[in-house]
């Protein structure tokens, strides 16, 4: 199964910016595609996403609906998650925040089935920005 990770150095305290990233309902406002998130049982969240037609069969936007497995390391500052069958494919990921100089680093990783390393980078390259720019606007995070 391909993987694909993007790391940014971002100007936050890394507690703080975990923090915010941990929290379910924050989860639409910095992860592409996401339109939404709540918690339903243990480890487990319920979300709609729109996957976009590059990424479909039908070559189609599609709404999707799942429970997804997000467990949170707070210790580590590590949140993986993952949707066995999402849209037909396996689906998982891990984000990370380590200290780095007066920031944080944020890794995050996809695994999937899905094959198109364009569309799934710029998705990636997208969550990336949304999380500068909230941080940006959130001086709480600074």
């Amino acid at each position: 199964m391909p993987e694909y990770q993007r790391t940014l150095t971002i100007e936050a305290s890394p507690d703080d910016l975990f923090d915010y990233l941990s929290r379910v309902e924050n989860l639409p406002t910095y992860f592409s595609g996401l339109t939404s998130a709540h918690s339903a049982t243990g480890d487990e969240v319920h979300v709609t996403a729109e996957v976009p037609a590059e990424a479909t069969q039908s070559g189609h936007p599609e709404k999707v609906e799942s429970n997804a497995s997000f467990a949170v390391d707070a210790d580590n500052r590590s949140i993986s998650w993952g949707t066995p069958a999402l849209n037909d494919h396996d689906y998982g990921g891990s984000l990370q925040v380590t200290a780095s100089g007066p920031g944080a680093q944020l890794a995050v990783t996809l695994h999937t089935e899905h094959d198109d390393p364009d569309t799934i980078n710029a998705g990636l390259d997208e969550t990336l920005r949304n999380i500068d720019r909230l941080v940006t606007q959130r001086p709480d995070l600074q």
